[in-house]
């Protein structure tokens, strides 16, 4: 993998809300515009699986990455399934993958772990994760991270084989990695703060107002979207 350019294949789990789709376009796009950032050199495919498409093979890509979504993992749409056949032979084929938010769950929710709503509610806004393990990919090394994050679900038992990298005071696994093939981060380096803002403001007729105004106050903190990329390039690479 490393004597070639690095191909990686987005599992795109939604469709962005119509009156963000203008600017933001999708989340595999959004993904794509972070890692110009950091490296860009990289080259992307993207696949809507909500819309049933998929590689025609587990090696058309060096690796993938599962988007976030507004559905639940334990919901019972048709696409989900099918989704969640696919993570399974992806990890039977040990298949470098890293799932985001929706993605996160996703992992743990089809490798032997479990994830539910929250009876913590809503998370917004930017939020800071502790590091509790620092495996090889997880440079440069800091003892903790913030990202904009948006969930109303949330892992609660993780996957056999399983490793926490990260947990916050709001989610105990911010972050976990299974072995040396499956990587998830309940944040999202992908969002700008405008998206999220703008995300908050659509939903306010189902997150709390006072959560829905901390999480606003909060985007004027840094976010270390920017390392998390960066970390996650290097797990596609390097692995565990």
């Amino acid at each position: 993998m490393t004597n070639k350019p690095l191909k990686l294949g987005i599992l795109d789990c939604d469709i962005v809300h119509k009156d963000l789709r203008k600017e933001y376009v999708s989340y595999s796009h959004m993904f794509q515009t972070l890692f110009m950032q950091t490296a860009p050199s990289v080259s992307f495919i993207s696949y809507p699986v909500i819309e049933g498409v998929y590689p025609e093979s587990l090696d058309e890509c060096d690796g993938y990455i599962i988007t976030g979504s507004k559905s639940s993992v334990y919901d019972n749409d048709e696409w989900l399934g099918h989704l969640s056949d696919y993570v399974r032979s992806l990890a039977s084929h040990r298949k470098k993958m890293i799932g985001v938010c929706f993605g996160h769950q996703l992992l743990a929710h089809v490798l032997g772990g479990r994830t539910s709503n929250s009876d913590k509610g809503w998370g917004v806004g930017v939020m800071l994760s502790k590091v509790m393990a620092n495996p090889e990919w997880m440079q440069p090394s800091m003892p903790s991270y913030s990202l904009l994050v948006s969930h109303q679900d949330q892992v609660v038992q993780l996957p056999p084989n399983s490793t926490v990298i990260a947990q916050s005071d709001f989610c105990n696994y911010s972050a976990f990695q299974v072995e040396d093939y499956a990587l998830g981060f309940q944040g999202h380096p992908e969002f700008v703060r405008d998206y999220s803002r703008r995300l908050m403001e659509l939903r306010r007729d189902r997150i709390p107002h006072q959560r829905v105004e901390d999480g606003i106050k909060s985007l004027t903190e840094n976010t270390d979207h920017l390392v998390v990329a960066e970390w996650m390039i290097n797990f596609f690479v390097k692995g565990g």
